[in-house]
């Protein structure tokens, strides 16, 4: 039984990394098509890169963004991806530990996704 939890947790861990590789690399691609001049002008390029550059920074940007194809916002929706992958498999763990009725680490995993869930909210409403 303990060699099908592994599998699932790592296979987690995997999707969720090469997924959001795989989204980052098609708002990277986006984002070059819709401005090719990134390639040979240092100073547009400069541009996209500033500090001063506005990002996709809050969850509605990002899928507004998303939604026209933005790829800074698909990059951003990559990014995001990549951070709930762990918020991923501590909810698998929990569900695991609740089919192995392991009350403690029921108890310790929930505490743990409901702290993470309880961030995630609070820098919701913080943006």
């Amino acid at each position: 039984m303990k060699e099908w939890i592994n599998t699932a947790i790592a296979t987690v861990l995997r999707v969720g990394v090469v997924l959001s590789i795989a989204i980052m690399l098609v708002g990277m691609v986006v984002t070059f098509v819709h401005h090719p001049e990134y390639f040979s002008s240092r100073p547009a390029l400069g541009v996209l890169t500033s500090p001063k550059a506005h990002f996709p920074n809050t969850l509605l940007d990002v899928i507004s963004g998303v939604r026209h194809g933005g790829g800074q916002a698909i990059v951003m929706a990559g990014l995001l991806v990549l951070i709930a992958t762990p918020v991923a498999r501590v909810a698998l763990s929990d569900v695991v530990f609740i089919i192995a009725r392991d009350r403690l680490y029921v108890a310790i995993t929930s505490v743990v996704l409901l702290i993470l869930l309880i961030s995630f909210s609070v820098g919701l409403v913080a943006a």
